[in-house]
């Protein structure tokens, strides 16, 4: 381990005393590590097992806030688990993670991702590696499909989570929804007929998910009731109307996302998510594209996420 020297002035204030990193008392490292941003956590984690385990009850909150833009984790390409981290502030990091390769990421909430690898599908936080995994549906279409999107409503480690996804059936315009409630060991299938155009939004608010397409119409699927249904945007014209606290990421801000990347993207295939604001939450858009075909070299994908450290009781299970 680096080491890295502190200096601390006696009483007398003339003599210095040198006290290494890895000195410093135990009690001590808890709260120096709750007050950490995620990658300056990341690599307080990496120092040594006294402060990996110091840190087991660390969140880093100081990058939780609302109005937050999210962050970008380009994944998939050149089939290997390299991943390219890419901050609110357009900072690039690379880092290994193995669960992303060969993955495909369904959904993006709150720090955590919904990912389908290899027959699984599973949610996983890139920082921490923590991973709940879900029963496989029978009868699934594959994954090599473009028009996969889901949302689940809260956190995997929540006790009223559900996961909700879309995707379309083989050479048709009908599309087909799985549902799972935490602790079901099934899912349960629900089809709408004659849908042509492809989901580029989801989200989810009070017990309804939403998918939404590149025109005014909308997907809406009722947790309580079971029932699917279409329906139309509407776009409030007043604050006093009623409305739902959503709203679509402007092409400006769209466009400033992108650019801050810097990465010559190019065709690449991205999850979008649902960012958190104080007023109405933003719905960052999907951009499926359908996969490459021939070649040995994968095409990449990406998702935009929210930076969050999640850990989890290891017997944890869904």
């Amino acid at each position: 381990d680096e080491n890295v020297v502190i200096s601390t002035r006696s009483s007398t204030r003339d003599q210095v005393t040198r006290r290494e990193w890895n000195d410093l008392p135990s009690e001590l490292l808890p709260s120096i590590a709750d007050r950490l941003g995620i990658i300056e956590l990341l690599r307080f984690r990496g120092v040594c097992k006294d402060w990996n385990f110091a840190s087991s009850t660390a969140s880093a909150e100081i990058e939780a806030l609302p109005n937050r833009d999210p962050w970008f984790l380009l994944y998939g390409e050149n089939n290997n688990s390299q991943c390219t981290l890419v901050t609110e502030s357009g900072k690039q990091y690379i880092i290994t993670i193995p669960e992303m390769d060969g993955a495909t990421c369904l959904a993006s909430s709150q720090g955590w991702l919904l990912l389908y690898r290899e027959g699984l599908i599973f949610f996983f936080c890139p920082f921490s590696r923590a991973r709940i995994d879900l029963p496989v549906p029978t009868k699934f279409p594959p994954m090599g499909i473009s028009d996969h999107v889901a949302v689940f409503s809260t956190p995997p480690t929540s006790q009223d989570c559900v996961v909700c996804i879309i995707c379309r059936t083989n050479k048709t315009d009908d599309l087909e929804l799985y549902v799972i409630h935490r602790g079901a060991t099934s899912w349960t299938k629900h089809k709408l007929n004659s849908f042509p155009n492809k989901i580029e939004c989801a989200a989810y608010h009070n017990g309804v998910f939403y998918y939404f397409d590149n025109t005014d119409l909308m997907v809406c699927f009722s947790i309580k009731d079971r029932s699917i249904s279409l329906g139309k945007v509407r776009y409030v014209k007043s604050s006093n109307e009623r409305c739902i606290p959503l709203r679509f990421i402007s092409n400006v801000e769209k466009e400033d996302m992108k650019k801050r990347l810097d990465l010559g993207l190019g065709d690449v295939s991205t999850c979008g998510t649902t960012v958190s604001c104080l007023n109405a939450d933003k719905m960052v858009p999907y951009e499926n594209r359908a996969n490459a075909k021939g070649g040995g070299t994968r095409r990449p994908k990406g998702v935009w996420f929210q930076p969050r450290f999640h850990q989890i009781d290891k017997t944890l299970s869904w």
